[in-house]
């Protein structure tokens, strides 16, 4: 008994150990976006010829790209982008698909017809969906946003609508509406504060999805157009210099890996610390 108890308390710690550490990464991933082209005041679009295709060094610790710019000052300036693109889309289609969950619950007609409505919209992918947008409307930054935006909030819709109906189904919702609670006290004034926890878990767990989308669409050149540096852009600027000159895509490459990996151990650990279920 004592052997198990001691078990679980190592894993508890290294569990929580882990958790702080992802949760730290991500304040000082925040912090390098907010502060890192201000501490590293290099101009991220100045070109210089004479220092093109430069190797890592003191004066340029990335390197420079094909225009002698010099790679870090982009990737922090980058970072600005695509961390902040990634999280005003997470943050539309949480908000669109939590008012449209909750908006299904509120009776079988408004249900069934918005269930119709998102199975359509789920036939097709949404990374189909916001190509073929951002395609339509021409390649910028907020082009992008919106499609992705558009493309993504059906599918939170979907799982907060089986989430919603789940606290719904509990005892303490049941006393409340004997004792006369309507349709929409309920939601709001019950269901939603209890639901936060999940909500906020969600939408961290999948910033990094997000994220990787964002990067994806921005390669193929439908997000942000130079020279402005966003990592998914600088990596398809730099691809054709994979071979004599690695680095150049190395450095973005890593960028967004690491942002997405800090992100997914962030959201795995906020789902741990409001999630009972998953406690170790």
């Amino acid at each position: 008994m004592l052997a198990r108890a001691s078990t679980y308390s190592g894993r508890l710690r290294r569990h929580s150990l882990l958790g702080s550490s992802a949760v730290l990464a991500a304040l000082v991933l925040a912090m390098i976006a907010l502060i890192g082209p201000v501490v590293w005041s290099t101009d991220p679009l100045a070109n210089n010829p004479l220092e093109r295709l430069q190797n890592p060094s003191l004066s340029h610790p990335a390197g420079t790209d094909l225009y002698g710019r010099d790679i870090l000052a982009r990737l922090l300036t980058g970072a600005r982008w695509t961390l902040l693109g990634a999280c005003l889309v997470s943050l539309t289609v949480n908000l669109v698909g939590l008012a449209v969950a909750m908006l299904a619950t509120t009776g079988r007609t408004v249900d069934i017809t918005i269930g119709r409505l998102l199975e359509a919209l789920l036939a097709v992918p949404g990374l189909v969906i916001a190509l073929a947008l951002t395609s339509i409307l021409g390649p910028s930054f907020r082009n992008l946003l919106f499609a992705l935006s558009l493309s993504g909030w059906p599918w939170y819709a979907r799982l907060y609508r089986g989430v919603i109906l789940t606290e719904l189904s509990r005892e303490y919702i049941e006393g409340a509406r004997a004792l006369g609670a309507s349709r929409s006290r309920l939601l709001f004034r019950h269901v939603l504060p209890n639901i936060v926890g999940p909500v906020l878990v969600l939408a961290t767990a999948n910033l990094g999805f997000i994220m990787l989308n964002l990067a994806a669409l921005s390669f193929l050149g439908l997000g942000i157009q130079p020279p402005t540096p966003e990592w998914g852009a600088m990596v398809s600027e730099s691809r054709t210099y994979l071979q004599s000159h690695p680095w150049q895509v190395i450095a973005p490459g890593a960028a967004i890996m690491l942002a997405v990996l800090v992100v997914n151990l962030t959201g795995d650990a906020l789902r741990d610390r409001l999630d009972p279920r998953f406690r170790v």
